[in-house]
């Protein structure tokens, strides 16, 4: 495989947030991307809590990844949203099919089992007037033990983010479940990313692919979503996890070398 060329790597710490002067420009459209593989008992609670923006989304967009159930048919049914067909199994692939189809300024990205707070679209808007801003992630309380409104055990969302960028070393880490770039920075850092599921940490893959084609990034704590991200802690998916980390990281020949020692391909 060629890899392509790497910019200069910064001699200095990287700062978890990217500071910049904030703008008075118009406010950008934002379109919201889904992927969706066998949702159909969770895609109407993440797609009513869409619905009840503040400010709506432009466009959503809910990727049809190889469902078996009525996932695609419950999707249809909310006004606004387009369903995108993607029959390769797995969430690289269903990934760059939304980001390719959504057309506004910027991109933000959830997962299916996510639930947005009702001014999540408004915050988007305001926060990307500023055109220094290329992406950004955001916080999350989890899902399973926030009852109702309640945003709770965001402390423990924070603790993973701080040991998981440790480990990579990579920062500031937009992970798929809360996140949002400009559909610009995308089109720079698509050639970079990967496909395949066994070898590619997706959202890694694209932090990666914008810090090296030069965007800006940050990390907004306080811009919080409800996540079940239990569903991803199990020994067998976490020691996966660990395995597309260390690949992803060797592929691009970024962040811990200590993870990628022997690895690159």
């Amino acid at each position: 495989m060629t890899i392509p060329p790497l910019p200069a790597e910064p001699t200095g710490p990287t700062p978890e947030v990217c500071q910049a002067s904030h703008s008075s420009q118009a406010s950008p459209t934002v379109s919201v991307v889904i992927p969706m593989h066998n949702e159909a008992r969770i895609i109407a609670r993440c797609l009513r809590a869409l619905e009840a923006q503040t400010e709506p989304a432009d466009e959503i967009v809910v990727v049809d990844n190889c469902c078996t159930d009525r996932s695609a048919a419950i999707a249809r049914r909310f006004p606004g949203v387009r369903v995108v067909d993607e029959p390769r199994p797995g969430v690289t692939f269903a990934r760059t099919t939304g980001f390719d189809a959504a057309r506004s300024d910027v991109i933000a990205r959830i997962d299916a089992d996510t639930i947005v707070p009702p001014d999540w679209i408004a915050r988007l808007r305001s926060d990307f007037r500023d055109p220094t801003l290329d992406g950004q992630g955001g916080g999350a309380a989890i899902a399973e033990l926030s009852p109702g409104e309640h945003l709770w055990f965001a402390w423990w969302y924070r603790g993973f983010r701080a040991w998981h960028q440790r480990s990579i070393g990579v920062r500031p880490m937009l992970y798929g479940f809360n996140s949002a770039f400009r559909r610009h920075a995308w089109l720079e850092a698509r050639p970079l990313v990967g496909l395949g599921d066994e070898q590619v940490s997706e959202d890694v893959d694209v932090t990666i692919a914008l810090l090296r084609t030069g965007h800006r990034l940050r990390y907004a704590p306080d811009l919080i979503v409800r996540a079940r991200l239990f569903r991803s802690i199990d020994r067998k998916k976490l020691s996966r996890y660990y395995e597309t980390d260390s690949l992803t990281l060797a592929r691009h020949r970024y962040g811990n070398r200590k993870r990628w020692a022997g690895r690159i391909t």
